[in-house]
């Protein structure tokens, strides 16, 4: 370059200007004060505020002259240059300094979440995506959502009676037009903006590769439309479909949610192919049926009018006869008229008995007649029931643990792209300023810890990763290669950290060591779980021969017994607290629930000694008072709970209570899932089924006849179950789920409505029960293999130490997803990662392999 064109400016390399800015821009645009505009490859170039471009194909420099206000010219395979006054070069740089914290800061944030990094880097994008991201945001985001799906109770027809029994319900309260719409319409504004600032914040091109991203736009456009008609229409509108898509919005809110969504999706395919085998053995045997039990035509007239007899098998003209009689086939025509009499009959009938809930009715006519017919039933259940269902929770568990496997790794690509970019922003960072020499020194220890200082992270997880910079820097370490600073920051990943277990301070006294010891030994434990046993054998035994003078009297035996036990557990867990220390007690959690239950079992026993004396005088004995009553129920109540203290030592126990814990962890996601389906088919079912079951007095005048066919919807009194409201909705779906009986809903919808309503009610009983529930079961199964399989190996490597008073507990913790399926991840390649990074268009950055 010649000394005229060095006089022009400072001169900086073209690819440290793309690091520094965070992407390459093409064309004029303005991002944080600073005009970017590409550099043409001629020999000169005029700008649109007339500052002259010249370019020296020799030494590939550019020299930017004549203009007022620094300006920052990018082409590809070419230096530049950038004309700055000093004070300008100093504001540049604590600018660009400000900014790599902050991109570090946002990628660090996005691989512990999961997140893309695909989204806008420049400041002012990466200030709004902190504010998008944060706790408070997301918390009130979780709270318009849930608004704006309770309005369900409010809307019409609302929920607000003390009954959904339609003989007593009475006059619903109805809140005036305008009040939920006007709730609903915030709501959905709110969301509207949600929206927006996401496709702000991931830039127009890349919204289209966004699918949750674009059904959040349809559904949002869909539900106002709807509203919009609502309101033209001054709330008479009946049919508001938008209510059946606002599930839509609890699943977009939550990325396991949209994981298992896509795991269900794909897992239909297989299903499928098992459910038109189900439906091939269903008809089979319903032509069979037909066969063995035919109707003869001689019996049409009396039976055409049986649609709700055929499910429930409770018809009042069942036959008298004698099952054994060789003159008559009465028990199996009256088996043909009431469960096989038309193929749709019979399908139904061979449904129900697959779950079970009209056996063994539906075989009892033509199993009185003949042993043999209980082959056709036993086999087509040990078929469909034992066969095909078991096979679909095969097929979902499989499709289950393959996808999220899959599912899983994709997330862990996303965390390692995420610290991968982070410490090449870094890395540059420190180039620019001077703090590293050459691109192999790495980041500076001191450059993470300003990250690390403003990234937001858990408390524990920021102490840990604090405290590894820390030791590294004891050990003469003052920068980062990669593999170091991934190292570091896979501390993030960790969702439980081992704690430091305080040492026993023994006493000098030989005989005091001794006993610390005896209690300091796991025997001690076990001997205790001993005498809570006893203490709860002790209640079952005096409950079962002396129940009322157990409850009702103030000397009674049980109070006795009780009072002895907790005495020794005061005595039991005061030993514990000396012999251990505070520190050692408190750090084993089954002591802590184990010292709190005695605390109030002795609270309870001086309560009830100071107002009714000690349960060993029979002076003073109390009879039938309900603050007595009470206290002796919770002090046993609170004994029997006592008795959980038993679960670490046992290793099935231990990991099934460990499992459960799990379950309730991972509900967001499932429990999100159950609720998604039963308030689409909720409001579904009050769209279809609203008002069509009505009372109707009794018609019978017989004495001694029933009034009500035996087993029906209204002999059953199941008025209070309907879809006339939301809340009545759901309580009819979980009956339905739970499958018990379910046969007198489809009875009695198909008989107010019509049979067309069964359909309604099998696509709920294949959605929920055999599709989510069996996702469910899958869950239970993965988590206690998994954690059956952990403990296994833990226990092989213990086996030869002290393990102390916690086994078990101490070498399990609760696990998420996430780390369910962790240890069969495989690490992705460092040319994977390379190439994500380099293919955000957001995120320019020169990176060689190391």
């Amino acid at each position: 370059m010649t000394s005229e064109s060095s006089s022009s400016g400072d001169w900086i390399p073209q690819d440290e200007f793309n690091v520094k800015l965070g992407k390459q821009f093409n064309g004029a645009c303005h991002v944080n004060g600073v005009t970017l505009i590409t550099c043409q490859n001629t020999q000169d170039n005029k700008f649109p505020n007339g500052d002259t471009l010249s370019y020296n194909s020799t030494n590939t420099m550019a020299s930017v002259l004549e203009h007022a206000e620094p300006y920052t010219y990018t082409n590809p395979g070419v230096s530049l240059a950038v004309n700055r006054s000093e004070s300008q070069v100093s504001d540049d740089e604590n600018y660009e300094e400000d900014l790599s914290i902050l991109q570090a800061v946002v990628f660090i944030e996005d691989a512990a979440k999961h997140r893309d990094i695909r989204h806008k880097i420049d400041k002012d994008a990466l200030r709004l995506y902190r504010i998008y991201h944060s706790k408070p945001i997301e918390v009130f985001r979780t709270i318009v959502i849930c608004v704006l799906h309770l309005l369900a109770f409010f809307e019409f027809p609302s929920s607000l009676t003390w009954t959904s029994d339609i003989r007593y319900r009475g006059d619903r309260i109805t809140l005036p037009c305008g009040v939920t719409e006007g709730i609903e319409l915030v709501c959905l504004l709110l969301l509207t903006v949600d929206v927006c600032i996401k496709i702000h914040l991931v830039g127009k091109v890349e919204v289209l590769k966004k699918k949750w991203l674009v059904a959040a736009l349809v559904v949002l456009t869909f539900s106002l439309i709807d509203w919009m008609v609502t309101i033209g229409m001054s709330c008479t509108e009946t049919k508001r479909i938008r209510r059946i898509v606002r599930p839509f919005f609890l699943i977009a809110n939550s990325n396991l949610m949209k994981k298992t969504v896509k795991c269900v999706q794909r897992t239909l395919p297989e299903v499928a192919s098992v459910l038109l085998l189900l439906a091939l053995h269903l008809y089979v045997f319903t032509l069979l049926g037909m066969l063995l039990f035919p109707t003869p035509r001689d019996t049409d007239s009396t039976t055409n009018n049986s649609v709700e007899v055929f499910l429930t098998g409770n018809g009042s003209n069942s036959s008298t006869m004698s099952p054994i009689s060789n003159t008559t086939e009465v028990p199996v025509v009256q088996e043909g008229n009431i469960y096989f009499r038309t193929i749709s009959n019979a399908f139904m009938n061979l449904l129900v008995l697959l779950t079970t809930a009209n056996n063994p009715d539906v075989m009892m006519p033509a199993y009185q007649h003949n042993r043999f017919y209980a082959l056709y039933f036993i086999t087509f259940l040990l078929i469909g029931n034992y066969c095909f269902m078991n096979m679909f929770l095969a097929v979902i568990y499989n499709q289950f643990r393959g996808y999220f496997k899959t599912s899983m790794q994709a997330s862990l690509l996303r965390r390692r792209v995420g610290v991968r970019a982070a410490y090449e922003v870094l890395k540059d960072r420190d180039l620019y300023t001077q703090v590293a020499s050459s691109p192999e020194s790495g980041v500076a220890i001191e450059t993470v810890k300003l990250v690390l200082d403003d990234v937001t992270l858990p408390k524990k997880v920021k102490m840990a990763i604090s405290q590894d910079l820390s030791a590294r820097q004891t050990n003469q370490v003052d920068s980062l290669q990669n593999l170091q600073f991934q190292e570091c920051f896979d501390l993030i990943v960790k969702e439980s950290f081992t704690r430091h277990k305080p040492e026993v301070r023994w006493l000098s006294n030989p005989i005091l060591r001794q006993i610390q010891r005896v209690i300091a030994h796991r025997g001690y434990n076990y001997f205790g779980n001993v005498v809570a046993l006893f203490n709860v054998v002790m209640i079952s035994v005096e409950l079962a021969t002396q129940y009322d003078k157990s409850l009702n009297s103030s000397k009674s035996a049980l109070n006795i017994v009780n009072f002895a036990f907790i005495l020794y557990y005061l005595f039991e867990q005061t030993l514990k607290i000396a012999a251990l220390g505070w520190k050692r007690y408190v750090y084993e959690r089954w002591n802590i629930f184990d010292g709190i239950t005695t605390v109030f079992l002795v609270i309870l026993e001086i309560f009830s000694i100071a107002k009714y004396g000690l349960p060993l005088s029979k002076a003073g004995e109390v009879h039938d008072q309900l603050t007595l009553w009470n206290a002796v129920r919770i002090i046993n109540i609170l004994i029997m709970v006592r008795l959980f203290r038993i679960i670490p030592h046992i290793k099935a126990m231990s990991i099934v209570a460990n499992t459960l814990v799990d379950l309730i962890k991972n509900l967001k996601a499932f429990g999100g899932i159950l609720v998604v389906i039963y308030y689409s088919f909720a409001i579904l079912g009050i769209e279809i089924f609203h008002d069509v079951i009505n009372f109707t007095e009794p018609n019978s005048t017989v004495a001694g006849s029933l009034a009500y066919d035996c087993g029906t919807y209204q002999q059953l009194e199941y008025w209070a179950n309907n879809f006339d409201d939301f809340a009545a909705a759901i309580v009819v779906l979980w009956d339905v789920m739970v499958v018990n009986n379910w046969s007198i809903f489809l009875a009695a919808y198909a008989k107010a409505l019509s049979q067309w309503s069964y359909i309604y009610f099998i696509v709920w009983w294949l959605v929920s029960v055999i599709i989510v529930l069996q996702l469910f079961t899958a869950l239970i199964i993965e988590n206690f293999i998994m954690k059956w399989d952990r403990s296994s190996r833990q226990q092989q490597e213990e086996r030869n130490e002290d393990l102390g008073n916690n086994s078990f507990t101490e070498s399990l913790h609760y696990m998420s997803l996430h780390e369910m399926f962790r240890e069969n991840l495989e690490e992705p390649s460092e040319s994977v990662i390379i190439q994500e990074i380099q293919n955000n268009k957001f995120l320019q950055l020169n990176i060689s392999q190391s």
